[in-house]
């Protein structure tokens, strides 16, 4: 796929125009809907219950426990974010989770359990999470330790800088530099726009944050749902004017349960159907991009995205 490469995009399905991110700034409160509900409330009460589930170890695990447990993040504004007041999720991934959880139990219970980049294939493996919403990337050598469902979006690499920084205004600039990132698919994409970049890994995206801040990087690359929504919230940083590589991202899940896998694609195709992912898009990173919802992917066949992506990005 090919993402329009216009300042502070977030890229999205495949023929899907670009998202641009906005200028600096928090998000738009969330307006009230016309029944005075907020928006995720209102869109919880329109999103299904799955009919006629198989059963599956997964499923039935989930039922036993009366919720489902995600490992989420709760620092991605528009994404996944933990609101401080209320204590509550908010974000388009924290309303595919809630309508994940209607969707299997009848009900949105959720048990949110803390992620970052190193810890989501061990998660899954060892039973503590059901399932993975936080921007992860289907990979091949993900696929052979996990399941995906998906995908259900089309992200592409985006690159933050400390503001004034023009330097780096197309990705070979980044050669040469130290360039901060996660460990795993962000070093891989680094690597093949800029092999002779020298990569600053840390945990998580606050730590990767502190160190652009502090100088102890050039740049920091990672998804574009991650780089706008921080960019959004940071006015000493900003997004570079470019972006490279495509990837699709899905619902990690358990391996070697494939009636569990086919349960959450058909929810994935119901919600996008019913038009409800693209109302959660609209609700939460609209605000941040001023930009339309995209189409979004068909989900169904992770393990053929994950080829195709990474095909492409060869």
């Amino acid at each position: 796929m090919t993402l329009r490469r216009t300042a502070a995009l977030v890229a999205a399905a495949a023929c899907a125009a670009a998202l641009t991110a906005c200028g600096s700034g928090s998000a738009l409160p969330a307006a009230k809907s016309a029944g005075g509900k907020d928006p995720a409330t209102a869109l919880l009460s329109r999103a299904p219950v799955g009919k006629d589930l198989p059963s599956t170890p997964t499923l039935e695990r989930i039922r036993q426990n009366g919720r489902l447990t995600a490992a989420t993040s709760d620092t991605d504004p528009g994404f996944s974010e933990k609101n401080p007041v209320t204590g509550k999720y908010e974000g388009f991934e924290a309303d595919l989770t809630a309508m994940l959880a209607k969707y299997l139990l009848g009900k949105p219970e959720v048990k949110h359990v803390a992620i970052n980049a190193d810890t989501r294939e061990a998660l899954l493996q060892n039973g503590t999470a059901d399932a993975v919403l936080s921007t992860y990337k289907i990979t091949p050598e993900r696929l052979r330790k996990v399941s995906f469902g998906g995908p259900y979006m089309n992200l592409g690499q985006a690159v933050l800088v400390r503001k004034g920084q023009s330097a780096i205004a197309k990705a070979s600039d980044l050669d040469g530099r130290k360039v901060i990132t996660t460990a795993g698919p962000s070093v891989e994409s680094l690597k093949k726009v800029a092999p002779h970049a020298t990569p600053v890994v840390f945990q998580t995206i606050s730590q990767c944050l502190q160190a652009l801040r502090d100088g102890r990087g050039d740049a920091f690359v990672n998804n574009q749902a991650v780089i706008v929504a921080r960019a959004k919230k940071d006015t000493t940083l900003s997004v570079a004017p470019f972006t490279f590589g495509a990837a699709a991202y899905g619902i990690g899940l358990p391996k070697n349960d494939p009636k569990f896998t086919a349960i959450v694609d058909g929810f994935l195709r119901t919600v996008e159907k019913q038009g409800l992912w693209k109302q959660s898009w609209t609700d939460n990173v609209t605000p941040l991009t001023k930009a339309p919802a995209p189409q979004p992917p068909t989900p169904g066949n992770a393990g053929a995205a994950a080829s195709a992506k990474a095909s492409a990005d060869s």
